[in-house]
């Protein structure tokens, strides 16, 4: 029998779940099988990655019966001995109810939508604070484990390495970019860290790609293995990226709905910009992505020198916004 035939065989029968129909691949590592009552998502997870298995697990356990109209989020389903998480010879599976819906790119999305997921952040992050997940991966280790002159000396090898490459141009640009972004934000992220803040779970991915249109706000909210602990502003900054460059009537919508239900502490701002900007000159995999295999990764790479373009030189603007929303809010 086919191996994956077999864990999905598995599954049925550890969640009792009818034969209505074959399982059907929806994303990389997620499948629809249909059942009586609409079908479910299973997302599998190799064995290695229990932690993150048990992570997502727990925070969607966790919204089970929130009650709170302002966010919505995948629906978990249990095992019939009650675990959040099935476990196979060779694999982990989350099984959750599956929800017919549209992704879209966030240039299509409506004043009143970004308004809705606004709101739905900071529902989501008060929520949050009550869930205590164990051992749970912080900003704050992540940014303190940064060698600044190791990600320095692995793009310039990455230079080195693209000179006699033609079509190299836009990982060249990266690189400059790079470069300057980590000289001129790596400092503030470090020096400035709210040392006081207890780093209650994010998303840390709150992004287009995760935000499922159903026809009725807000989206639902997918795709939580990635959640890290970090202070709320950080993810209010990162997760609009430019929005406040390219469409800050939009990017203020946003802020100030999160700002109605969430308090958010103007000291921080500061730091947040730096600490999310960062990020894009970090990108090292979309690097060494492009250097394997630039056909695959050019889209990847052309992304993240859209991205590293409008940022490298927008601190003062960008954190000029954040202080004015903020203060509009209040």
């Amino acid at each position: 029998m086919d191996p994956l035939a077999a864990i999905f065989d598995e599954i049925r029968d550890a969640y009792t779940l009818g034969r209505s129909g074959p399982p059907r691949q929806v994303g990389e590592r997620v499948w629809l099988l249909p059942t009586d009552d609409g079908g479910v998502a299973i997302k599998l997870y190799a064995l290695e990655h229990h932690a993150r298995a048990a992570k997502e697990a727990a925070v969607l356990a966790h919204f089970e019966k929130h009650g709170d109209a302002r966010f919505r989020v995948q629906t978990l389903k249990r095992t019939t001995t009650g675990a959040p998480l099935w476990t196979g010879a060779g694999s982990h599976a989350m099984l959750t109810r599956w929800e017919a819906g549209q992704f879209r790119t966030y240039d299509t999305f409506s004043p009143a939508e970004w308004d809705a997921l606004g709101a739905s952040l900071a529902a989501l992050h008060l929520s949050l604070e009550r869930l205590h997940l164990p051992s749970l991966d912080t900003i704050r280790a992540r940014l303190t484990a940064i060698d600044a002159d190791a990600v320095r000396r692995s793009l310039l090898d990455a230079l080195d390495r693209s000179r006699s490459n033609d079509g190299a141009a836009n990982l060249r640009r990266y690189v400059e970019l790079g470069l300057r972004m980590l000289d001129r934000y790596y400092p503030g992220s470090i020096e400035a860290f709210p040392a006081d803040d207890p780093q209650h779970p994010i998303h840390n991915d709150y992004n287009q790609f995760n935000y499922l249109f159903t026809g009725a706000p807000p989206p639902l909210i997918l795709d939580w293995e990635a959640a890290i602990g970090a202070p709320r502003e950080y993810e209010l900054v990162r997760c609009l990226n430019h929005l406040p460059l390219e469409a800050p009537h939009l990017a203020e919508a946003f802020v100030l709905a999160y700002r109605r239900v969430r308090p958010v502490n103007p000291a921080r701002i500061a730091w947040a910009v730096d600490a999310a900007c960062l990020q894009h000159a970090l990108k090292l995999w979309v690097v060494q992505g492009w250097l394997d295999d630039p056909s695959r990764f050019a889209a990847h790479l052309s992304g993240a020198v859209t991205m590293a373009s409008a940022m490298v030189d927008a601190r003062d603007r960008l954190v000029d916004f954040f202080s004015r929303c903020v203060q509009a809010g209040s």
